[in-house]
């Protein structure tokens, strides 16, 4: 019990600093690290296997908080950007968990998952659930995720001179 109330502690600690340092999905991150320094320092964290229901509950409520009658009477118009979005994300995920999965040594459950559209609690979780290596899905998500948020802007303000000149 003490080991459980140590770990929630840490966790709890390195998930507020994390949202105060306004990470990309602070809490998650900043908690999930100072767990993994907390274990590299040699303690030993720990978390009943039962915690995890109980998380994905809470998540799935906290996904069912966004659905509303408003967000269903936008989807008449957006349904045909929301159909392209799902079926290339879909595709390029798929065609690149593949080449993940042959070619750098990861189950296809990781592979697939690492390289999936969708946020890093979502798919870890999801992760974990199917048996596949959660902290590594955690791990390329967040890379994933510093990369989009770093390079994007740029990447924006190239393309906005870009078409703007004319």
């Amino acid at each position: 019990m003490a080991r459980l109330l140590i770990t929630l502690l840490v966790g709890s600690v390195g998930g507020l600093i994390g949202y105060k340092l306004r990470l990309p999905a602070g809490a998650l991150i900043g908690s999930m690290l100072a767990v993994g320094i907390f274990n590299l320092l040699g303690f030993q964290s720990y978390m009943p296997s039962q915690v995890r229901v109980g998380v994905q509950i809470v998540l799935g409520c906290l996904l069912g908080l966004s659905l509303n009658w408003n967000t269903i009477t936008q989807l008449r118009t957006v349904i045909v950007p929301a159909a392209i979005i799902i079926v290339s994300l879909l595709v390029c995920g798929l065609i690149t968990g593949f080449i993940i999965h042959k070619f750098c040594n990861l189950d296809m459950h990781t592979a697939f998952l690492s390289s999936s559209p969708g946020g890093m609690t979502e798919m870890s979780l999801l992760a974990v659930t199917l048996g596949a290596d959660g902290p590594k899905v955690s791990v390329l998500h967040l890379v994933r995720m510093i990369t989009v948020v770093s390079v994007m802007p740029a990447i924006l303000h190239i393309l906005e001179r870009v078409f703007h000149k004319g």
